[in-house]
């Protein structure tokens, strides 16, 4: 079965394609239907935006879409610092890559080096059954002021100043077998969550 993922965002693809490589599902994107689309991601949460983009791309093409928003909560970050949902955007302006890796380097920095962080990622899907949308915590990880220069990130810049605590590795440094392995919280809740909604209820 087709869905359609409502991101450009080259590095949302892969981790996607990643993660369903194990279902019946063909992961479609915008740029292969020669599609983008201006959303305005206004939402007070990640379940918002995520929503607002799954409904978009799916009243454009009624393929059945899944759209996803993140915001990214740093614990030594005061309250008026966090990105929240503006990850990219600050004080107005998107930050390309190396901005925003300069950016966070510089914001760590200022804690002390070293922060636990996380991300509260949003999730929605629109098909002809119906709207369905959760909101999942992501496994805690830390963010160091240190950047990994042995190893290019796959499409999210951060990740190269990102380390996963239990393996001790930058996630720039880890192969897609080591996320799988590792078996993250939201890499099952993911993907439990399409599969239930998509899978189980297509039998039904």
């Amino acid at each position: 079965m087709q869905l359609l993922y409502a991101t450009q965002n080259n590095s949302k693809i892969y981790n996607m394609k990643r993660r369903l490589k194990d279902l019946p599902i063909d992961l479609v994107t915008p740029k292969e239907l020669n599609l983008k689309l201006e959303i305005l991601e206004d939402g007070e949460s990640p379940k918002e935006n995520a929503l607002k983009k799954a409904c978009a791309y799916f009243k454009q093409t009624q393929i059945p879409t899944i759209g996803a928003d993140s915001g990214l909560y740093i614990d030594r970050v005061p309250k008026q610092k966090q990105p929240g949902l503006f990850v990219r955007r600050v004080e107005g302006k998107e930050l390309n890559d190396e901005e925003m890796i300069a950016y966070y380097t510089k914001l760590i920095d200022s804690v002390g080096g070293k922060s636990m962080a996380h991300y509260l990622t949003g999730l929605a899907i629109v098909n002809e059954s119906g709207i369905y949308t959760t909101e999942i915590q992501e496994d805690p990880f830390i963010m160091t002021s240190i950047i990994d220069r042995e190893h290019v990130h796959r499409g999210n810049p951060l990740d190269v100043i990102t380390i996963d605590p239990h393996l001790n590795k930058y996630y720039s440094a880890m192969s897609d077998d080591e996320f799988i392995k590792n078996s993250f919280l939201f890499e099952k809740q993911c993907v439990s969550f399409i599969q239930g909604t998509l899978i189980v209820k297509e039998k039904q």
